[in-house]
């Protein structure tokens, strides 16, 4: 499995003056819990994530509206090469307590974003075709007399 493929891509972006609300509102039209902040250049600067939404902005009081990305945004967006696996991913995610990683090109720019529940479902996959795979080998032992 390519990163690049399990990835949200093209990514949903913003700038660090976009204001809480309408990155909100972009999260919710395209149905993504996340949402990274780029620099000019696409380069990756923070994450804005439905978690933040709700520590930051409703626990904290703030007003979505009137608050930039930038004042609530985790920083820095923790990033992936796409040359790496869905593994080596996972293992981030699971080290680092995190639900979204940015997928990264050679210089360094977002071309997509990974989701845990993405990853975790894609290696669950993997893993019921493979357990297919040795039943059927199995069946194939018993019927050729095997033990």
């Amino acid at each position: 499995m390519s990163l690049l493929t399990a990835s949200h891509h093209p990514p949903l972006t913003v700038t660090p003056e976009t204001s809480v609300l309408s990155a909100c509102e972009k999260m919710k039209e395209k149905n993504v819990g996340a949402v990274v902040v780029v620099s000019g250049d696409d380069r990756p600067l923070g994450i804005v994530t439905e978690r933040d939404v709700l520590q930051k902005i409703v626990v904290g009081g703030l007003d979505a509206a009137s608050t930039t990305v930038k004042q609530v945004m985790t920083s820095p967006c923790l990033a992936i090469p796409s040359d790496r696996t869905g593994d080596d991913a996972l293992a981030i995610m699971l080290a680092k307590t995190v639900f979204h990683l940015a997928l990264i090109n050679e210089e360094q720019k977002l071309i997509g974003v990974l989701s845990y529940r993405t990853l975790l479902s894609e290696r669950i996959e993997t893993l019921n075709a493979e357990v297919d795979h040795l039943s059927a080998y199995m069946g194939k032992e018993d019927e050729a007399g095997g033990d």
